[in-house]
């Protein structure tokens, strides 16, 4: 009896030691292993993110008034050409005849005026002087007048016809690279027809658009980044250009991008995300990856006196790699968990880790 009741006391004192020892295990444990940053209001660059479609900052499409057959074509699509150089050669007597006549009927004008002109002087003067009866004075006169209005409509006439012979001679009116040549030697081109395009590729536009929200803190000459498909390096150019009327479908005010392109790498009609300055504010960037996705909502965690404090937050601006936080619970020189954070739940106890 006195050896059962002796068992029974060192059962219930090793069970009271074992109690004591997962007490103590209890409070020993330091939580959950997390990295921390801490993190301060800072000035945040505004971007409007957006596509866009590149063309050229000055380009020149040449069409045939008259037309013609294509005499001589002394260049083909992408090469560069000078100012003036001849692109190519139409010919057409029709227009050929045309010039020559108008040609001949204003010299021919012309000398009858200066003809009538000195006749008109000489008897302005026997007028002055009573020489002469008024009758013939106005004969000379309305003559004189007559000329005049005969050379002016020979000349415009002239010019006109002058012109589009001259135009039969397709020089580049600008530096740049030839496009949109589709001609054949001695095809016949109707009146009116596209005949070549002249680029000019060292400077770029992008044509894009920004909200209501963007474009009073827009401004000409804002900086943008543009990310060009199919080129590997990223562009940086500024704002050219801001329409300060909205479009009527999408109610977004067109913007265009002026970039460099010296090399001749950007070509017309590359679609393009373009990166564009808004402006700048204050407020908090985090890593992207310090902010926790649950049940479609986007949270980080700070640490409070050892333990894991769950902040709700929108997201703002993203910056590269950091994301704008917002919410009324963010303070100056908060704790940011940066690793663990994915393991946490709200008051966690947690470790922190050098």
């Amino acid at each position: 009896m006195i050896k059962k009741l002796v068992a029974v006391l060192v059962s219930m004192i090793l069970l009271g030691c074992s109690g004591d020892k997962g007490k103590q295990n209890s409070k020993g444990n330091l939580g959950k292993n997390i990295k921390i940053s801490e993190i301060k209001p800072e000035k945040i660059t505004k971007l409007n993110i957006s596509s866009g479609v590149t063309e050229p900052l000055n380009e020149v499409k040449v069409v045939t008034k008259t037309g013609g057959t294509v005499k001589q074509i002394n260049f083909k699509n992408g090469d560069k050409v000078k100012k003036n150089q001849i692109v190519i050669v139409l010919e057409d007597q029709e227009v050929q005849s045309a010039y020559l006549k108008a040609q001949a009927a204003y010299i021919s004008n012309e000398a009858d005026f200066e003809i009538k002109k000195k006749s008109y002087e000489k008897f302005k003067q026997l007028y002055d002087k009573h020489l002469i009866s008024e009758d013939e004075y106005l004969v000379k006169r309305t003559n004189y007048l007559q000329s005049e209005g005969s050379l002016k409509t020979s000349e415009a006439t002239y010019l006109a016809a002058k012109k589009d012979y001259e135009d039969l001679v397709v020089r580049a009116k600008l530096d740049g690279v030839v496009t949109d040549l589709d001609l054949k030697l001695y095809e016949k081109i109707a009146p009116n027809s596209d005949l070549v395009t002249i680029v000019d590729d060292s400077k770029i536009l992008v044509k894009t658009g920004v909200s209501v929200h963007e474009i009073s803190e827009l401004a000409v000459g804002n900086r943008a980044e543009i990310d060009l498909e199919g080129i590997t390096n990223n562009y940086f150019g500024n704002v050219y250009e801001i329409n300060p009327v909205a479009n009527k479908d999408n109610k977004r005010y067109q913007i265009k991008v002026e970039i460099d392109n010296p090399e001749g790498k950007i070509k017309k009609g590359m679609y393009s995300k373009v990166l564009v300055e808004t402006g700048n504010k204050n407020g908090y960037l985090v890593p992207k990856n310090a902010i926790v996705i649950k049940e479609l909502y986007s949270y980080i965690f700070v640490v409070e006196d050892g333990e894991a404090k769950r902040i709700k937050v929108e997201r703002g601006y993203s910056n590269d790699d950091k994301q704008e936080i917002i919410s009324d619970e963010l303070y100056s020189n908060m704790k940011l968990v940066t690793e663990g954070q994915f393991l946490l739940e709200d008051r966690d106890k947690v470790n922190i880790l050098n």
